[in-house]
């Protein structure tokens, strides 16, 4: 028992020792900001804050030179706002908790603007980080993650550490990490939905759906994935985005169906059902916008005339399909045309041959 005494006193002796030591550092800290000019503090934020803008308009424009030459110089000027080795000093401060923050913030008005400059360095870093794998520098891209990463962690940031996690997960996937790359794509759709960022988890899943899409025993997993994305999209209210979605998941579908058709599967009808439902919704929606969707319309009108074709809707999927060569037409799209009319030209033989075996013989 006094053993265990004296083991809890000395818990609690050096947690006491690790207190004042954190209180030491963070006067320190405060201290060296402190003796730095406010307007010399506060115009070298602004400065970096316009480079930031300058390397995203760079890199938009595809200036991509320019724009690594703004983040390098950026960079640079975030380490040189803090004096010495004050850029550690305040992330061992930083716990990952929006309430430690504010403690800080309250302790001294001086350590905002250190606050912005991490945040801005974190952006800095993912940007730098895309631009390098982008090039192929792989490891560069890495240690510039690790770093970002860890900055949104300290800042208590979901959603740019999910992005910088996301990053990763396309790092991973481009050295062909395949099971690292889900581990972090995965870890990033959890964070995404925790911050409550719907648009940050539907381009995640999107990565997670191009690692899987291709592998045919993933299937379930891919529809799973396709589910996900209408729920995200359903709760930001993007009903544009809800119904491209829904008629990329009735392609999905149907591309599986026409293989198992051309691999001598028998089909499941309610299987093939699903996937009208699907199509006939992103139809409807198309069907009552204005004219900047009509690819997608001549899209799902493609998929709706081929579906029916495997349901044996052999009127309906002419129908589907004469509208959709006739949009295509109009748009001047001869590969879509080509593409409508050869379907059209399938269903017509089908229904040729189903002719001539229902005629009755004369007797």
């Amino acid at each position: 028992a006094r053993g265990s005494l004296c083991c809890g006193g000395g818990v609690v002796l050096m947690k006491l020792l690790l207190a004042a030591m954190s209180s030491l550092e963070l006067s320190s800290l405060v201290q060296a900001l402190q003796e730095i000019d406010e307007g010399v503090r506060l115009s070298r934020q602004e400065k970096i804050s316009e480079l930031l803008e300058s390397a995203e308009n760079a890199r938009s424009s595809r200036n991509l030179e320019d724009a690594s030459k703004l983040i390098k110089q950026a960079l640079d000027q975030s380490l040189e706002f803090f004096p010495g080795g004050s850029k550690d000093q305040l992330l061992v401060q930083l716990d990952g908790t929006q309430e430690k923050i504010e403690a800080l913030l309250d302790s001294d008005v001086t350590l905002e603007s250190a606050l912005d400059i991490l945040v801005m360095r974190s952006q800095l870093l993912l940007m730098s980080a895309e631009l390098n794998m982008d090039s192929g520098s792989f490891a560069a891209a890495m240690s510039e993650l690790d770093e970002a990463q860890s900055i949104s962690e300290k800042l208590s940031d979901e959603v740019a550490a999910a992005r910088c996690i996301r990053t990763r997960g396309m790092l991973l996937l481009m050295r062909r990490e395949i099971h690292a790359a889900e581990e972090a794509l995965l870890r990033a759709v959890a964070l995404c939905k925790s911050a409550g960022d719907m648009q940050e988890e539907v381009e995640t899943l999107k990565l997670l759906l191009r690692l899987h899409r291709d592998r045919p025993k993933m299937f379930d997993r891919c529809c799973e994935l396709y589910h996900q994305m209408l729920e995200a999209l359903q709760a930001a209210g993007n009903m544009l985005e809800v119904n491209k979605t829904l008629l990329e998941l009735g392609q999905f579908r149907l591309k599986k169906h026409l293989a198992d058709t051309e691999g001598g599967s028998e089909l499941e009808f309610a299987e093939l059902e699903m996937t009208d439902l699907d199509l006939q919704g992103a139809l409807s929606f198309f069907e009552g916008e204005e004219s900047d969707n009509e690819d997608c319309l001549a899209e799902a009108l493609i998929a709706t005339g081929t579906v029916k074709m495997l349901l044996g809707d052999q009127a309906a999927s002419i129908d589907a399909l004469e509208r959709a060569r006739a949009l295509y037409e109009r748009q001047g799209d001869e590969d879509g045309e080509r593409r409508a009319s050869d379907l059209l030209h399938q269903v017509r033989k089908i229904m040729d041959k189903v002719d001539s075996t229902s005629v009755t013989p004369v007797s």
